[in-house]
């Protein structure tokens, strides 16, 4: 799987990114899963929490089955004293994750948020990134990616799948369409 990670853009290619990311840290990478789906959680907590995923180990420190209950936790935790990266679907029932992202952007701008959802990337990504998130991973995407993507926002990255990536550039060209006569 193609997945470009904006933290090591810097090392993979010389004068692009320009990422200011810190090497990873030796402590555990301190998550928040929300989704209103009791099984995804689970999921994904035993796909970030496995011990063959090496190090830094990552380590769930709460779960959220709301948008408003994610908002709570973040608060609970001090933002990002007590939580490194939040893991966030996009529905979900009382405040959906956009408006969760718009939030947390306004009150912790430092927090990486990552979106994941079954909501194709052509539909969600390109917005989701624009409104500051971390990344966007569909709901199947491979698990090495979930974690991939979790290390990668926790040292201040981006992580794009090729799919996120194929949307922004999309995005941008319909946005940055020349008229004719102007160059």
């Amino acid at each position: 799987a193609w997945c470009w990670h904006y933290a090591d853009a810097a090392d993979a290619l010389p004068g692009v990114g320009m990422s200011t990311a810190a090497p990873p840290s030796p402590s555990p990478i301190r998550v928040l899963l929300c989704d209103d789906h009791r099984i995804v959680r689970e999921g994904l907590r035993q796909v970030l929490t496995d011990p063959a995923n090496g190090m830094p180990e990552i380590r769930v420190v709460a779960e959220a089955t709301n948008g408003s209950e994610a908002l709570q936790q973040v608060e609970a935790l001090a933002g990002t004293h007590g939580v490194d990266v939040v893991l966030l679907d996009i529905a979900m029932p009382e405040k959906d994750g956009l408006d969760v992202l718009q939030s947390l952007g306004q009150q912790w701008p430092e927090l990486p948020v990552l979106m994941f959802s079954t909501y194709p990337e052509r539909q969600y990504a390109a917005r989701c990134i624009q409104m500051g998130a971390a990344g966007y991973l569909h709901k199947s995407a491979d698990p090495d990616d979930m974690v991939a993507a979790v290390r990668t926002a926790s040292r201040g990255g981006r992580y794009l799948t090729e799919a996120t990536a194929q949307s922004l550039a999309g995005k941008v060209m319909r946005t940055k369409a020349v008229r004719p006569g102007t160059g």
